[in-house]
Parts: C-alpha cells; sequence; structure tokens
C-alpha cells in the first residue's frame, strides 16, 4: 500500500498494514503517523479526527504492535520508533488523561466589527494527579471570545488615559493562560496570571510563546505568580496591590473553592466604581451547588451583577469510549461591579 494513499484507500483496521505480511518501517510509521489522534478542538472536530478506520479495531492493533519483536527490521533505532509511535498513538486513544502533552493554538475574535482574529498557541502537560490547570478548559475559550463585546461593560477600559496609564488585571486560577492572554492581546493592557505554584511554571513557558510571536502586537506587561486562593493574604508577588479588573473561568471544583475565590476576589479587586469582575462558569450538575454558593458570596461581598448571559459550548474532555464524541456544556458568564452603596 502507498501510504500516502492511506487516508483514501483503508475503512478498517484490516485494511492497515499487517504484521504477518512484514510491512517495511516506512510503511509503519507512516501509518502511526496518520493515525495520530490530535485533541478535539472546539471550532472542527472533523479537521482534529482521523477521517476513517475502525476505531474498535485500532487498540489491539496498536497492542500488536508494541508486542511484536519487528524481527524482520534490522535497525533497532527504527524498531524504538515504531514501538514508541504505536505506545503514542495507544495513549491518545485512553481518554484525554492519557493523551501525552500537546499544544494547541486556539482562534479568539480580535473585535466585534471584523473578521480579524488573535491565535494564542498554549502548551498543555500530560495530566498528573489533579493538576487541571494543565489543560484549557471550554469556559476558558468561550470568555477568551467574549471578550470584544464585554469592552462597553469596562468603563476604566474605555478611559483611554487610564488604559494607556494604569489599567490592570488579574487573571485567578489562569491555568494554560488562555484567558488572560486573550485580555492582554485584545485590550494591550497590563496583565497579572496566577495560579497554584505546580500549574505556574507551565503558564510561565506560555507566557514566552506568547511574547516571541511576532503576529501578536503587545502592549503591557505580562507576569505569572503563584496565589493559593485559600491565603490571600499572603499573595505578595503580584504587580500591583488592587486590580481594575478580575478575570476568572471555570475556577470551581471543590466545595470550599467558592468561599476562597470570593475572599481572594475582595482581596485584589480595587473598591472603586469602575472595578470589574468577569467570570464564566460551566453549569455541569456536579457543581450547581458550588455556582449557587459563589454567587451568594458576591453578593455578601457588596459585588451585584451587571450583565449576565447564557452560552453552549462543547468540552473536548473525552473518555477512552469518547474519542469521537464532545461533550455540550452550559456555561453562564458574569460581569459583577461593586453596589454603589457598598
Amino acid at each position: 500500500m502507498d501510504p500516502t494513499d492511506l487516508e483514501k484507500s483503508y475503512m478498517s483496521v484490516f485494511d492497515l498494514p499487517q504484521l504477518y505480511t512484514r510491512p517495511p518501517a516506512v510503511e509503519l510509521l507512516s501509518t502511526l503517523d496518520h493515525l495520530q489522534l490530535k485533541p478535539l478542538t472546539w471550532d472542527n472536530v472533523e479537521e482534529s479526527r482521523p477521517k476513517a478506520s475502525d476505531e474498535a479495531g485500532l487498540p489491539a492493533y496498536l497492542t500488536s504492535i508494541i508486542a511484536s519483536r519487528l524481527a524482520w527490521i534490522a535497525d533497532d533505532s527504527v524498531k524504538e520508533q515504531i514501538w514508541e509511535a504505536a505506545s503514542a498513538r495507544l495513549s491518545e486513544r485512553s481518554g484525554r488523561s492519557a493523551i501525552p502533552s500537546v499544544s494547541r493554538t486556539f482562534v479568539v475574535p480580535a473585535s466585534t466589527s471584523s473578521m480579524e482574529s488573535i491565535s494564542i498557541t498554549l502548551h498543555e502537560p500530560s495530566l498528573t494527579a489533579d493538576h487541571l490547570g494543565h489543560k484549557t478548559w471550554l469556559a476558558s475559550f468561550l470568555l477568551a471570545k467574549r471578550l470584544p463585546s464585554l469592552i462597553p461593560y469596562l468603563p476604566s477600559l474605555c478611559d483611554q488615559d487610564k488604559r494607556e496609564s494604569s489599567y490592570k488585571v488579574i487573571e485567578l486560577g489562569a491555568g494554560t493562560g488562555l484567558a488572560g492572554l486573550a485580555v492582554a492581546a485584545l485590550f494591550r493592557v497590563d496583565v497579572h496570571l496566577t495560579d497554584l505554584r505546580d500549574i505556574v511554571p507551565n503558564l510561565c513557558s506560555n507566557v514566552d510563546t506568547y511574547q516571541a510571536n511576532p503576529a501578536v502586537k503587545k502592549k503591557g506587561c505580562i507576569s505569572v505568580g503563584e496565589l493559593d486562593w485559600s491565603d490571600p493574604q499572603r499573595f505578595v508577588d503580584g504587580p500591583g496591590s488592587t486590580y481594575d479588573l478580575v478575570v476568572a473561568a471555570d475556577p470551581l471544583y471543590s466545595p470550599e473553592h467558592p468561599a476562597w475565590l470570593v475572599a481572594t476576589i475582595g482581596h485584589v479587586l480595587q473598591k472603586d466604581e469602575t472595578a470589574r469582575v468577569v467570570i464564566e462558569l460551566p453549569l455541569r450538575d456536579a457543581y450547581m451547588p458550588e455556582v449557587e454558593d459563589f454567587k451568594e458570596r458576591m453578593r455578601m461581598l457588596g459585588l451585584i451583577i451587571e450583565a449576565e448571559g447564557l452560552e453552549t459550548g462543547f468540552d473536548d474532555w473525552q473518555s477512552a469510549h469518547q474519542m469521537n464524541a464532545r461533550t455540550e456544556v452550559k456555561c453562564w458568564w458574569a460581569i459583577w461591579r461593586w453596589a454603589l452603596d457598598s
């Protein structure tokens, strides 16, 4: 089989090079390269998946390659390449938590009035332990895309003098940094990205990638720091003590988080009538109590909702049995400000 015709010619695992035929190494490597599963994107699922093949039979096919001695291939280094590629393809079919480290590019609109867009490339390490901040979540992407439409609700951002001189933004639970980097790219202001200590190194790496991108018009300073919501009083490494805008996307996945997050917002948000909090939360059944707890605590802090809405997207978190499926997720976004009498 000509490797260049592979995509057009096979419809099941039986159309792939069979080991009993002792296929050449180049054919196996080409096949394994074609079988690579890139993570599902939120814009076009078809471009992220192979167009053919019987996925049900592929794990067994890949396992047979890993178990084979590949005795007909003389070069041991080539054998290693084949085994490593087969292992990677098998990991990709074992659910999102088993997928090796990946880099993905996210495209967000630059304004509401033009077709211009901004591309942000992020590295996502393999998921280990409970490091959920190593994945880019749907709410971050939806919030990044919504940013241009939020400008009318951000009075200080509309003030050109303040925007040029001192407008400061902090993202809480930045994860891979998508929302915060989108703020920096779109609004061209100072942005401080924060997360837990274990998440910060990858976050710094993504900022470096962003800064090195010549296509992004840069203005303002982007910094990264550690911030543990359970003890916001220890937050001492930020470039400013308080901020005009606080951004957070999908930050609630523990019963303690609403109290911690709201306390942190109270600690870093300027006590100013123009200060704002922009948040986007997925409305997952398991975490609805945390969402309601968050809303109530924000009101108790003295904040009120200025604008809000619902939108639906498709998360790309798959199990091993959902490799071509995306989960529909409804998200709630809101802009909060201090009550006039607070």
